[in-house]
Order: C-alpha cells, then structure tokens, then sequence
C-alpha cells in the first residue's frame, strides 16, 4: 500500500472517530436537555391535584442539579393557598420568607410509590413587582397581568424535589 493511501485511511480514520465522538456528546447533551429529567418530581406533580379554577402556565426550576421541578399556575387570589393542591401524602404547612420575587407561603412533604419522598413548597408571586420579568409571567395576557397587579390573580409555583432524583 503506499504512503500516499495510507494518509488518506488515517485522515478518514480520524475523520470517522471526530464524527462519533461529535455524535456521542450530542447524544449526551440531547439526553440532558429531555423534559423528563427530574423523573420522580415529574411524577410526582403530575399526581397533585389542582383547583380547576387555576390553570399550569410553565415549568422551570430544575437548577443546576435536574433534580427539582416547579410548575406555575394563575387563577382567582381569594382561594387560601392550601385548598389549591392535594395530592398523595401532601401535607403543607404554613411557613414564610421568599426568593428573590416570590413569597414561600406553604413548605411540606407528599410521597407516592413511583416518587418516593417529595419536599414541596407553595410559593406566590409578589404582585408588586413590575414588570413581569420572569418568563413564565410574559406567557400572561395584558388582562391576566392586570389582574395580578390589581390582586384579583395570584401566580403560585409548586415546587417539587424528590430524594430518587438525587444520584
């Protein structure tokens, strides 16, 4: 074989190698990008009920860890925070404090056998706060965010963290 054909099958060697090893890390980013990644706390909140009056607005919070999940509802502010969600073995308690824009009202525990054991916290977002820079928020209409401001709407987060979603 010459010197000549012996180039060209290393640099297509190389090439190939480049490839899927480009391939692989593409594989790896997609698979930590996939919606599912907090498993157990998904599962978990997928299993909490939900005042009909209040609808999901997004989702965030899985943190630098893809071990946590919150989702975002609107609805009336008149409803005592408590009666909003039940779910399995939920029990919230009243606490208080906040995170940078939001109030953490409600702080406990919930378990189910596809979960294992859950902390949650009810959190509210503080109306005062102008503009709507979170971007759960921007996904409010005009009116809804009138009504927020004005306190006829309330933005709570149910947060979930999973001791399965650690490891």
């Amino acid at each position: 074989m010459s010197q000549r054909n012996r180039v060209w099958i290393a640099i297509a060697c190389v090439a190939a190698g480049s490839l899927i090893v480009g391939l692989l890390g593409c594989i790896g980013t997609l698979v930590l990008l996939l919606p599912d990644r907090p498993k157990h706390a998904r599962e978990y909140l997928s299993q909490v009920q939900v005042d009909p009056a209040y609808r999901r607005i997004g989702e965030g919070g899985q943190g630098n860890c893809n071990c946590n999940l919150e989702y975002f509802y609107v609805g009336p502010s008149q409803v005592e925070p408590a009666q909003v969600f039940s779910g399995p073995a939920l029990t919230l308690q009243p606490t208080d404090g906040s995170i940078a824009i939001w109030d953490r009202l409600l702080e406990g525990e919930g378990a189910s056998e596809a979960s294992g054991s859950c902390r949650v916290v009810v959190y509210r977002y503080q109306r005062d706060r102008e503009p709507f820079d979170e971007w759960t928020l921007k996904k409010l209409s005009t009116d809804e965010r009138a009504l927020v401001a004005s306190g006829r709407l309330v933005v709570f987060s149910l947060y979930a963290s999973c001791q399965r979603d650690y490891g």
